[in-house]
Formats: C-alpha cells, sequence, structure tokens
C-alpha cells in the first residue's frame, strides 16, 4: 500500500489573508489592468447613464488612438529592457513639422510623409547615441525629451499651429463603416 503525500494547505505561522492578496496579485499578473479596467466601466455606467452608449465608445477609442499607438511601440522597448522618455516629445516635433508643411502650397501633399520621417530620423538619433556610443538609454532619452520639446516650441513660436485647409484632415474625421479612421 502506497501513501500519496498531499501539499500543506496553510503554512506554520501563515494568515489566510496573504494567500488571499498572493491569489489576487496573481490574477493582476495573469490578467492585467483588465479587471480593474472593467470595474472603472461598470462604475461609469452606473454614474454616468451615456457612457455606455456606442458613440462614446467611439469616442472613447478616437481619444486614444494615438496613445494605443504609441504604447504600442513602446511596449517593444519596454520587453526589451529599455526606457524612452521622449517619445512623446518626437510626437510634438513631427506633429509640427507635418502641420508646417502642409502649410506650403506646393507641398501640401508631403505632410505626413514628412511628420513620418521625423518621427523615423528623430527615432534613429537615440538609438544611435545609444548603441554606438555605447550612452545609457535613460540619458539619452531624457535629453531628447528636454530639448525636442523645446524644438516644438520655438519652431511653433509657442502657440499652435493651425492649418484650416489641411489636406489630410479626412484622416481624423472620416468614417469606415461605423468607425473613424484613427480606431482603425
Amino acid at each position: 500500500m502506497s501513501q500519496t503525500l498531499r501539499p500543506v494547505n496553510n503554512r506554520p505561522g501563515e494568515h489566510p489573508r496573504a494567500r488571499q492578496r498572493q491569489s489576487i496579485n496573481n490574477l493582476l499578473q495573469v490578467a492585467g489592468i483588465l479587471p480593474i479596467l472593467v470595474l472603472i466601466c461598470i462604475l461609469f455606467s452606473f454614474l454616468t447613464p451615456n457612457f455606455p452608449t456606442p458613440g462614446n465608445v467611439v469616442n472613447i477609442l478616437r481619444q486614444a488612438s494615438i496613445n494605443i499607438v504609441l504604447a504600442t511601440g513602446m511596449t517593444f522597448v519596454i520587453l526589451t529592457g529599455g526606457i524612452d522618455l521622449s517619445v512623446g516629445s518626437i510626437l510634438a516635433v513631427s506633429a509640427v513639422v507635418a502641420v508646417l508643411v502642409s502649410l506650403l502650397p506646393a507641398l501640401g501633399w508631403a505632410a505626413v510623409p514628412a511628420g513620418l520621417l521625423t518621427g523615423l530620423l528623430l527615432g534613429l538619433v537615440n538609438g544611435a547615441l545609444i548603441t554606438f556610443l555605447d550612452v545609457p538609454p535613460f540619458i539619452v532619452t531624457l535629453g531628447s525629451l528636454t530639448a525636442l520639446r523645446g524644438v516644438a516650441f520655438l519652431v511653433a513660436n509657442g502657440t499652435t499651429v493651425i492649418n484650416p485647409n489641411i489636406n489630410f484632415a479626412w484622416v481624423g474625421n472620416s468614417y469606415l463603416g461605423p468607425l473613424p479612421w484613427l480606431v482603425v
């Protein structure tokens, strides 16, 4: 006859709440922040009757779309153990360049490529400083954050640059079926 050893449920001196806290921590590690987001959505649905409407969901997705794209890119940086503090400043400089190029009558078509190219080049400069000069990512991106924020401010003359006749406004204002292009 053989005996099977069974694990002991409670370790000596372990409080039952410590096990419960560990279970909650394990759930958050597996599911991430999603359960908290669901709870917040349920709470807002009770507090504000217009919150769970399709129009509001589309509006939230439209507002978050740029941050979602940036967060997707930052995921790869964080997964590789890096850090990038300058992503917002690179976005600001790229946006200013795109709008300024859109103001030029002959080059309005080049606004989006100019903005994308600006972001690419600034990212390559950061990457080159980190890779080839062996400067720590925190230092490079902190310096870029400060310098590029200043560049965006100076190039825009400290104001919001507006082009009322922007030729790529359809990206932010048009829909593909029920969803805005920004969400797609």
